[in-house]
């Protein structure tokens, strides 16, 4: 089963007003909830499923910013996404991921913040990034992983999130 889902309203106002300094009230961030589109594929061959962002924003040059998706990714064992910035933003604002490459784990859909896709951008460009509410901004792309003859499997159960694998 390979799909994209919600988190609940409750993750998602938590990790919102967790990311940033300015968040609208609790109704006003119920009705962002609602309308979070599920991921689509904008063509017949496109790799990516469209991330669109919940809330509007402005992302001055130098500026970092975290977006909570409000989505998860379920996917099969032997899969991972990655997350990657939409190439029209990166060409015309510099825009791109904080960490260099997002790499979801299967298994991230089940940590305790309910697999809460949230996506690190940061502008080196030289101008503003203005994106409204439903702008698409980066896109998903599920893979297949491979394991070498000699993998010794982890036994180790992924219960956090970003970070939570130091072992």
């Amino acid at each position: 089963m390979i799909r994209f889902e919600k988190v609940t309203a409750e993750q998602y106002v938590e990790d919102r007003r967790k990311r940033s300094s300015s968040v609208p009230d609790g109704p006003s961030l119920l009705q962002e909830y609602a309308s979070i589109s599920m991921p689509k594929r904008s063509t017949r061959y496109s790799a990516g499923y469209d991330i669109r962002t919940p809330f509007g924003f402005a992302l001055w040059p130098g500026q970092s910013l975290v977006v909570p998706t409000g989505l998860r990714a379920v996917m099969e064992p032997d899969m991972w996404l990655g997350l990657y910035i939409r190439s029209s933003l990166g060409f015309k604002y510099g825009i791109r991921l904080v960490n260099s490459t997002a790499v979801i784990d299967a298994d991230y859909a089940g940590a305790a913040n309910q697999g809460h896709l949230m996506v690190g951008i940061y502008n080196g460009g030289q101008k503003v990034l203005r994106l409204e509410a439903g702008d698409a901004f980066a896109q998903g792309i599920f893979q297949k992983y491979y394991r070498t003859d000699d993998d010794d499997p982890a036994d180790q159960v992924r219960v956090g999130g970003f970070g939570s694998t130091n072992g």
